[in-house]
């Protein structure tokens, strides 16, 4: 193994380690604030501007796990491409981006439980949820930028 690839790896792993810290963290927060009471379910039924809410929610969701598909396939194909110095920075910066598009996905469903908590309690935790899934499943592992440099 080379300088150049050890330093890609050593980022990689910072990048991959703090991003699923926010993405476990932050619903981890979220999830004990609500646990705890300390945030209170909300009361309004979720039918008229609150199901729409709740799919507008849902729609934004999708749209940041489906542009993070997008960019971090434009990113991987860009990815051999830019000078051997700036590879591991972009790597720490697209996953750091990344995790923090997903961190939505949790401020969504907190943003869900306060208003609608009471009613759809198990939509507001998919929400929560859903922030280390699409963290897990879609940013890019170590083994893919490896394998972006070779083609």
């Amino acid at each position: 193994m080379n300088g150049r690839t050890d330093d890609l790896r050593t980022r990689h792993r910072w990048a991959y380690g703090l991003g699923l810290v926010l993405c476990i963290g932050t619903p981890a927060l979220v999830a004990m604030l609500i646990l705890s009471g300390q945030i209170p379910p909300g009361s309004q039924a979720p039918v008229g501007f609150y199901q729409d809410l709740g799919y507008l929610f849902t729609g934004l969701v999708f749209l940041a796990a489906a542009w993070v598909w997008w960019r971090s396939g434009q990113a991987l194909r860009a990815f051999k491409a830019l000078p051997k110095e700036e590879q591991a920075a972009f790597v720490l910066r697209e996953s750091l981006l990344y995790a923090a598009v997903f961190e939505a996905s949790s401020l969504l469903g907190l943003v869900y439980w306060i208003l609608v908590g009471s009613h759809a309690a198990r939509h507001a935790w998919g929400f929560i949820v859903l922030t280390p899934v699409l963290f897990a499943a879609l940013v890019p592992r170590y083994a893919r930028w490896e394998k972006a440099l070779e083609h």
